[in-house]
């Protein structure tokens, strides 16, 4: 605020002369003398509004350069706290619930999976009916520096013996993806071998894999633990090589062999324009010697599709250092718009001791199913590097007028062991075996949205001959199996 200029003195007098004219009202000398002090006065007053104004400024100017000093002091000590400081943190759901920062350095992703199961068996003497949790995982993936990546997962639902706690390491590896055509794995993982056993088990085509593929004779752990190179080379062509311990889950190698093998296969129908095909072959093989944690009292074994009773055994053939594993499979998969044919024969070869007696001999298997998409979905939209993955569907399952994705399922499996026939164990009249098996599965998925789904199957298996489990002498098994699901 500006101060009041003052009057001059001539201002005054001329004011006193119009209001007191010389004729008769000259001005007193005491008049004059008091606007002369009163001018002084306010000159006075605007020297020292001059003077306080210049201080104010002075004070203003110290306070924003100490202001300044300050920020910047904060400004430094942030920065050596980590350059990602003052970016924003993003999350978002697709595929798992993902955090990111906006400079792309890191990326959290948490993932996770229920399987609720009801299993219906006959003959009843053979297996309870039961509900169980097929499996309950949580785990997450962090991408750090654009090229890294660490991925833990754990089991919550591998115990069958109450509240006791057995939490099991699924997966636990790193891996360095700066190349797609030769990403690098390390630690414990999924070595892939064909086509069935390549998908996660969100997204299987029934409830469980067939009798060529699920974990048992063949394949006696889905987990191992060493190295593997990795990745898409070309648009149409997958591959991956690895060398494991060869001693399964959570296992540190029993011997100093090792476990190697590959898989490569092609989607021939990226040569073409056709968007909605699918034409998908490959081929994998491995070669080594299995340890004797691979299988539960060192023998091989096959249960059926369902879960259910286990009609091959061969115990103790894996309790010396001379068992030798030789496995060769090929696959194929033909999928157009909403329906996929897909197939699979997996040979195995085990020689080795068994006491005195030497062996080498086959294990032959194969699987061919057939799935329709009835809401019209598209299966070469969930195809990538050489696997099936997940549906989505045209429209969720909501309040409105969406109900989700519908798919039929048919599938033939066939089991041929017979070559380790004569090394069976002798029958019992409680429990005895046999060497070969098919299966026919009927499946029906209904998925509500990208990660439910309700699944039924009902599977028949045949035996070639007559087993007897628990006393009981037959030579099929049914079951119903229903699943309630939810991934993330």
């Amino acid at each position: 605020m500006k101060s009041p200029q003052p009057f001059s003195v001539s201002i005054f007098t001329a004011i006193a002369t119009v209001i007191f004219p010389a004729s008769g009202y000259a001005l007193e000398d005491n008049e004059i003398a008091r606007i002369k002090e009163l001018e002084a006065q306010m000159i006075q007053l605007k020297q020292e509004r001059v003077a306080q104004d210049k201080q104010l400024e002075l004070l203003t100017n110290e306070l924003i350069g100490i202001k300044n000093q300050v920020s910047q002091s904060n400004v430094a000590k942030a920065e050596e706290k980590g350059s990602s400081i003052g970016n924003l943190v993003y999350a978002n759901f697709k595929d798992g619930l993902i955090f990111e920062e906006g400079t792309g350095n890191w990326k959290l992703q948490l993932n996770g999976r229920v399987q609720a199961d009801y299993r219906s068996y006959t003959p009843d003497a053979w297996k309870n009916d039961t509900f169980s949790i097929r499996r309950a995982r949580l785990g997450g993936t962090f991408t750090f520096l654009k090229d890294f990546a660490v991925r833990v997962e754990g089991e919550y639902a591998n115990d069958n013996a109450g509240a006791k706690g057995t939490t099991a390491l699924t997966y636990g590896y790193l891996d360095f993806t700066r190349w797609p055509g030769a990403k690098i794995r390390a630690g414990q993982f999924k070595p892939f071998f064909g086509l069935e056993r390549a998908y996660s088990t969100n997204f299987i085509d029934f409830t469980e894999l067939s009798l060529a593929t699920n974990n048992g004779s063949i394949f006696t752990s889905t987990y191992d633990r060493g190295v593997m190179l990795f990745g898409d080379p070309l648009p149409w062509l997958n591959y991956n090589v690895y060398v494991v311990n060869g001693s399964g889950q959570n296992n540190d190698d029993v011997k100093d062999t090792k476990d190697s093998g590959l898989r490569v296969n092609a989607n021939l129908a990226k040569l073409t324009k056709q968007e909605n095909l699918v034409l998908h072959v490959g081929s994998s093989a491995s070669q080594g010697s299995i340890g004797f944690s691979t299988s539960s009292g060192n023998g091989i074994a096959q249960a059926t599709e369902a879960s259910g009773i286990q009609f091959f055994n061969v115990v103790n053939i894996l309790s010396t250092a001379t068992t030798n594993r030789s496995r060769s499979g090929i696959e194929a998969a033909l999928a157009y718009g909403p329906v996929k044919l897909q197939s699979e024969y997996i040979s195995a070869n085990f020689e080795g001791t068994k006491g005195v007696v030497k062996f080498d001999n086959d294990i032959k298997t194969w699987y061919v199913n057939l799935n329709w998409l009835v809401t019209g979905e598209n299966y070469a939209e969930a195809y990538k590097s050489g696997v099936f993955g997940r549906i989505k569907p045209k429209h969720n399952f909501d309040r409105k007028d969406g109900w989700g994705a519908f798919e039929l399922g048919l599938r033939y499996s066939k089991f041929d062991a017979s070559d380790f026939k004569p090394l069976l164990p002798a029958a019992t009249a409680n429990t005895s075996y046999t060497s070969e098996a098919d299966a026919w599965t009927v499946g029906a998925k209904w998925l509500l949205n990208p990660n439910a789904r309700l699944l039924l199957n009902y599977i028949h298996t045949n035996f070639d001959t007559d087993i007897r489990v628990n006393g009981k002498l037959d030579d099929t098994e049914e079951a119903v199996a229903l699943r309630a699901q939810y991934d993330f």
